[in-house]
């Protein structure tokens, strides 16, 4: 497996499964009004959105991540039956990473109550989480990735890249 094929496959697992989830535990809280980058400057949320919330957002954002993609390939017949499989297997990613994010506080509030030792280990269930949707989506995207055209491929090997 090349290099780029690699960066591609880990692009869309990242977009997918292994994005950090927790970056309101690094940051002090903000004061009421004032608003807060999300980890990665992919977005904006409110200071008084819940970290349960947050998490959940982030997977939301990954998804529609992976239907853009999934549209900009302009696949043929033959490729959305894999497409179907790779959906499919971030589909079931999610919804193991929604069952971290629901052990999460519920309210924005909580989130100050939370330990070090809490987030620890919620950022280790989440990444236990990650990883086996990796494992788990790897092979479904590398039999996409093969029946992809070479024009697909460099198109997912660098999704932002501007013509």
């Amino acid at each position: 497996m090349n290099k780029s094929m690699l960066f591609g496959a880990a692009m869309i697992a990242a977009a997918a499964v292994a994005v950090p989830v927790i970056a309101w535990s690094d940051t002090p809280a903000p004061t009421p009004g004032q608003e807060h980058h999300e980890h990665g400057g992919h977005g904006r949320w409110a200071a008084n959105v819940s970290p349960q919330q947050a998490c959940v957002d982030r997977i939301a954002k990954r998804a529609g991540f992976v239907a853009f993609i999934g549209a900009k390939l302009n696949l043929t017949d033959a490729q959305k039956p894999l497409w179907e499989k790779v959906v499919a297997a971030t589909q079931a990613a999610q919804a193991s990473e929604r069952q971290v994010c629901a052990a999460l506080p519920a309210s924005a509030d909580d989130k100050a109550k939370q330990t070090v030792i809490d987030r620890l280990n919620h950022r280790q269930q989440m990444m236990q989480a990650q990883l086996q949707a990796m494992q788990q989506t790897t092979p479904v995207f590398q039999a996409l990735y093969q029946a992809l055209t070479p024009e697909q491929k460099a198109m997912l090997d660098h999704p932002h890249h501007r013509a």
